[in-house]
């Protein structure tokens, strides 16, 4: 019988690529982190880490072991959560995974409602970009990840997990209030070739030039910072012109800037990734909160071959679990091997 708590120190060791790190993260001494790691090859019969340079790696076995130790351990935490919802969710934990317009603009009047109806359950919440929070839900150090994706891009995760999808977040163009297309009726994003633009994430980033080499230019992207606040000022300020999401405007809307309708900038998707199989009931009763909050607040699901950026918010949208496949080709961040998105058929079934 292979030893769980032993199978928890490999997870940790494989995880941060060194028997020295796992000991410092785990509080153990490293003799005693080689110690169990020796113990559970020893009951495995076969190696599990080889070592690579200054650190060590896994083995097929040492993979496919830290694999179901990772399904074990999210089954006792799903075994745990149960337990504690006897009661009727007077206890239970939910952590959350949430890049940064979503974790000001969806999850505080989510958690609010949650807090009304379960103020038992706790939360946790830390801010990440969508290929970090997969990253997490895979390691099993989260249970919701909400990320973003675009109608082209391929859902990011394998069949071990569920996509439910929230709404639709249209993208909007920004140039400053003097500039020639800020009272423009239609303007063109072609217009903007001569541009100097700023953008936000590796994800963004990549969905403008994408959009942009649609309209025949490759964009100039002098500021690329996570801070949306800081887009707005550079816009204002003349320096830059940039697109942003209605979600992000929601927030923050800097004096001195205009933002003309272009149809062409797009949308993109907001979903909820949870693992597949049973939810726990805080889990889910979270999950009931956001679809509410995102129904109240983002436009509709539309067809993917419209690329128009829709009007403001519109009727609700329910809950469209899905199953999803892995994205080929990707990384964590939905994108090919050279930094571009990866287009992929539309899902129509999951609408």
């Amino acid at each position: 019988m292979l030893d769980l708590h032993r199978g928890r120190i490999l997870r940790e060791v494989a995880r941060l690529g060194s028997m020295t790190a796992a000991a410092r993260s785990l509080a153990y001494t490293q003799p005693a982190v080689s110690h169990h790691i020796a113990r559970l090859e020893a009951e495995a019969g076969t190696p599990l880490v080889v070592r690579h340079g200054r650190g060590v790696r896994l083995t097929e076995a040492g993979r496919i072991l830290v694999e179901h130790v990772e399904d074990v351990l999210a089954r006792m935490a799903d075994a745990e959560e149960r337990i504690a919802a006897v009661a009727g969710l007077r206890a239970g934990r939910v952590r959350v995974a949430v890049f940064p317009t979503a974790a000001g603009g969806l999850l505080p009047d989510a958690l609010a409602r949650l807090r009304a109806r379960a103020p038992g359950v706790s939360v946790r919440l830390v801010d990440a970009e969508p290929g970090e929070a997969l990253a997490a839900l895979r390691a099993g150090e989260t249970d919701v990840a909400v990320v973003f994706r675009y109608p082209y891009m391929p859902p990011d995760t394998g069949s071990r997990f569920r996509e439910i999808v929230l709404g639709e977040d249209p993208i909007r163009l920004l140039v400053p209030a003097g500039h020639p297309l800020a009272a423009a009726p239609r303007p063109r994003l072609a217009d903007l070739a001569g541009e100097t633009w700023a953008s936000g994430c590796a994800r963004c980033r990549a969905h403008l030039r994408w959009a942009c080499e649609r309209a025949g230019f490759t964009p100039d992207i002098a500021f690329a910072t996570e801070d949306h606040v800081a887009i707005q000022r550079l816009v204002a300020r003349g320096l830059a012109v940039t697109t942003l999401p209605e979600l992000a405007l929601g927030l923050h809307t800097e004096p001195g800037v205009a933002c003309p309708t272009l149809p062409l900038a797009g949308r993109r998707r907001i979903a909820a990734l949870v693992p597949a199989g049973p939810r726990p009931p805080a889990v889910a009763a979270l999950l009931e909160e956001l679809a509410a909050v995102a129904a109240a607040r983002l436009p509709a699901l539309r067809p993917d071959g419209d690329e128009s950026a829709g009007a403001g918010p519109g009727g609700g949208l329910g809950q469209v679990a899905v199953q999803v496949g892995e994205a080929p080709g990707g990384g964590h961040d939905g994108l090919g091997q050279d930094g571009q998105p990866v287009v992929a058929e539309p899902d129509r079934g999951a609408l």
